[in-house]
């Protein structure tokens, strides 16, 4: 799945916002203490997607709520499930929006 896919459902200016959020969410999360195997990155970048087009769909067009809403969907979902085949302990500060 990837964002560009949903581009033709909104507005121009409302895709930006969704591609800037989903941008700067994975920047955020994006560390070298973080190390994801090709297939773990995937996975998140692609919850990051979803999260943040069905918030879209919902109406929310802000880049910075629409990344807050991406990083506290992923804490609570898929880190848990990365960070057991992850070594590395994601600090909670680590997702602070």
């Amino acid at each position: 799945m990837r964002l560009q896919d949903f581009a033709s459902f909104f507005r121009r200016d409302e895709f930006d916002a969704m591609t800037a959020a989903y941008d700067a969410a994975w920047q955020h999360l994006r560390s070298p203490k973080l190390v994801l195997t090709e297939s773990q990155a995937r996975t998140l970048r692609r919850k990051l997607a979803q999260i943040i087009l069905a918030a879209g769909c919902s109406g929310i067009r802000d880049a910075v709520r629409l990344k807050g809403i991406a990083l506290r969907g992923v804490s609570g979902r898929v880190f848990h499930r990365l960070t057991i085949l992850v070594p590395h302990v994601v600090p909670a500060t680590f997702l602070a929006t």
